[in-house]
């Protein structure tokens, strides 16, 4: 595997330790049908949705910042050039 697998791999086990800690139950609970597994899928990929439009909106402020700071440099060639 490489670093990036290994590093998911810990990840996995660090939440799942981390969620037996605080519910008290593990990925093979047998308390939730299968309507109820679906819905805390939804709600984990609607997080997941928000959390991407959010940083999509924050690298296109990034990317905004960067042209100006692009010009802005520019500017100051063209002047330093006169």
């Amino acid at each position: 595997m490489s670093k990036i697998e290994d590093e998911v791999c810990e990840e996995i086990q660090f939440r799942a330790k981390r969620g037996l800690n605080k519910y008290g139950v593990t990925m093979e609970r047998d308390d939730l049908d299968i309507h109820e597994w679906l819905q805390h899928l939804l709600e984990e990929l609607l997080d997941a949705a928000v959390y991407v439009k959010r940083l999509q909106k924050e690298y296109a402020e990034m990317e905004k910042n960067l042209d100006k700071v692009i010009e802005l440099t520019e500017e100051i060639r063209e002047k330093m050039d006169e």
